[in-house]
């Protein structure tokens, strides 16, 4: 089924008629596409984003890029281990991402090939890795965009009564419309939602979860493979880009009452403007040749393991503050953010 309007993208086709520069070599790569004119240039990738490793055992890079999102390298955030020092804890999740984010600093560009971030709860029953693709982040705030601008806002239904919220966090249904044309609204649960006060929050936060992963359709890139792969995402609880726009609304909506608190325990990175813009471009200006594909220009857009590891490219170019993390002074409201296909003359409208 089409994507609605808001949510279309150049083809691979629309990008290869741009002013286009052929890369051969990923040293530096992020700065040139920061320095892209959206509207007329484009960058032609003629080499391998995605790690040799995930090579191993195929020459589909399709196959590749599936694995590298299933097993690739992840940023474990130094969040507590346990309840304990959870309780004792003063952080907030943006502390600890400014403090592991910053560390990508200290590493070369070409040599980053971080997918996303995780952390672990630390009670209940449910203790399975929550895992946070970098991709998700921009766009989740899309999402919420368009839920904002055109599509009535996301609905959302708080139920905090119960005496244990204090402990567990509130339980709260949302209604966050598809970015497929004719499909129905998704309904969301978020459990684990910090909403009051408390010295509880941190341990509370770091069991967030929904139920939108056993909704069909939207667990297409976790596939097992062979043993090699098995073991290291069997035990992971993965959010995608329509949870993250239910949790930006609920922090939105508690703001707008003069309640912070799931602002400030919010464990998904907010991408600045900036960082916005550079995920635009991921999916506007940048192509791939691609020897594994039949077509005969072997041209394809970036799958979502490439631009995973480009946007954790970024952290370390711009670092923490200028690319994950939203200064409302700065950056101006997320609703409005520019998503739209930057205008060109090779562009043909859809």
């Amino acid at each position: 089924m089409a994507r609605k309007s808001y949510f279309m993208e150049r083809t691979a086709t629309d990008i290869r008629g741009l002013n286009q520069k052929d890369i051969y070599h990923q040293r530096g790569l992020v700065r040139k596409i920061l320095d892209l004119d959206p509207s007329e240039d484009g960058l032609t990738l003629k080499t391998r984003l995605t790690p040799g490793r995930f090579y191993r055992t195929t020459d589909d890079s399709s196959e590749a890029s599936r694995k590298c999102y299933k097993h690739g390298d992840i940023i474990s955030l130094s969040v507590p281990k346990t309840k304990e020092k959870a309780l004792k804890s003063r952080e907030i999740p943006l502390a600890v991402r400014d403090r592991d984010f910053s560390r990508l600093a200290a590493m070369k560009e070409e040599e980053i090939n971080f997918i996303g971030y995780s952390f672990r709860p630390v009670q209940g029953t449910d203790r399975r890795k929550r895992f946070i693709p970098f991709a998700w982040l921009p766009e989740a705030v899309r999402l919420f965009s368009y839920a904002e601008n055109l599509a009535g806002q996301i609905d959302i239904k708080s139920f905090t009564d119960a005496k244990r919220v204090s402990k567990e966090g509130a339980t709260i249904v949302c209604s966050v419309p598809s970015r497929t044309k004719k499909k129905a609204r998704y309904t969301i649960k978020l459990e684990h939602v910090p909403v009051f006060r408390s010295q509880e929050n941190m341990a509370i936060i770091l069991g967030l979860k929904s139920n939108f992963e056993v909704n069909p359709g939207h667990s297409i890139w976790n596939i097992k493979y062979n043993r090699e792969f098995d073991s290291e995402g069997s035990d992971i609880f993965t959010f995608y880009p329509q949870d993250i726009a239910a949790y930006i609304s609920v922090a939105a909506s508690y703001w707008r009452q003069h309640n912070l608190t799931p602002m400030d325990m919010n464990p998904f990175a907010l991408p600045s403007r900036l960082e916005a813009e550079f995920y635009r471009k991921l999916c506007n200006n940048i192509i791939v040749f691609d020897p594994s594909l039949t077509s005969r220009n072997k041209l394809r857009k970036l799958h979502l393991d490439e631009k995973c590891i480009l946007l954790g490219r970024s952290i370390k170019v711009l670092g923490h503050d200028e690319s994950m993390f939203w200064d409302p002074a700065r950056d101006g409201k997320l609703r409005d953010y520019e998503w739209g296909v930057p205008k060109s003359k090779s562009y043909s409208s859809v």
